[in-house]
């Protein structure tokens, strides 16, 4: 069979063992950032190991935006230490903050390397609106496309460079909801094809379960709770596997 890897995976008959590991690790050690008097993150510990999709999910408020943008490098903190390659990340916004003036292909390609020549960038390019399934709409501007393909655009902006750490800040909060599954599985398929570490931070329970190896529930800065996902993938929604997780979680959250 001589199917190629994204598609294998999507199908289901590449095991987890089996998917490539290209991902970077993160290492966040007694990460503390403060905003005048309001302490929001509190010496906070979290380790991601190469090729791991790891969620962080958490009530308003409680930091969970904060320590992404930290680990990104656009907050700097306030004591400990962060250990990751920047180099190698990129962020994947709510907002799909596409540039209203270019074509979809040339919103993909300012994602792109810098040195790479015109045949090589435009190759790069039509490979990942192809991923996303955006190939037919490379000549369309922003303003033409539904809320889904424009975060799908962003998507593949943020993919073109092939980073090994893929940071992703409510991407999908704006979406309705059978666009959000389907966009669900198209991250989950490109991340089990490509290997590169993940860090997803959403007010979704269910998609986090969904998606991550392992949930965080952030409270007051800290984490309150790093629970694995070991149910088997490809996993659906409604499985209640994946249920019961949810409802630990909630239980959690809620205070229950």
């Amino acid at each position: 069979m001589n199917l190629p890897a994204l598609r294998l995976v999507e199908l289901g008959l590449v095991e987890q063992a089996d998917r490539p590991i290209s991902g970077a690790p993160v290492a966040v050690r007694e990460l503390s950032v403060a905003f005048g008097q309001n302490q929001v993150l509190d010496r906070l510990s979290l380790h991601i190991e190469p090729g791991e999709f790891v969620a962080i999910v958490g009530r308003s408020g409680c930091g969970k935006s904060t320590l992404l943008r930290a680990v990104m490098g656009l907050i700097l903190p306030g004591g400990g230490s962060i250990d990751v390659d920047l180099d190698a990340a990129r962020l994947v916004f709510q907002e799909p903050r596409l540039l209203p003036w270019a074509s979809v292909r040339e919103n993909v390609a300012v994602g792109a390397p810098a040195g790479l020549d015109a045949a090589e960038r435009d190759r790069l390019v039509d490979a990942r609106l192809a991923e996303v399934g955006l190939a037919d709409k490379a000549e369309q501007w922003p303003a033409a496309l539904s809320g889904g393909q424009r975060q799908r655009v962003a998507l593949a902006r943020a993919l073109i460079s092939q980073p090994r750490l893929l940071a992703l800040d409510e991407p999908l909060g704006a979406l309705d909801a059978l666009t959000r599954i389907e966009m669900q599985a198209l991250v989950e398929t490109v991340w089990a094809s490509e290997g590169f570490s993940a860090l997803l931070v959403t007010h979704d329970v269910a998609e986090a379960v969904a998606l991550a190896d392992r949930v965080v529930v952030m409270e007051a800065g800290r984490i309150a709770l790093d629970l694995p996902i070991a149910v088997p993938r490809p996993r659906r929604h409604g499985d209640a596997e994946l249920a019961a997780l949810e409802g630990l979680i909630l239980d959690r959250l809620l205070g229950r």
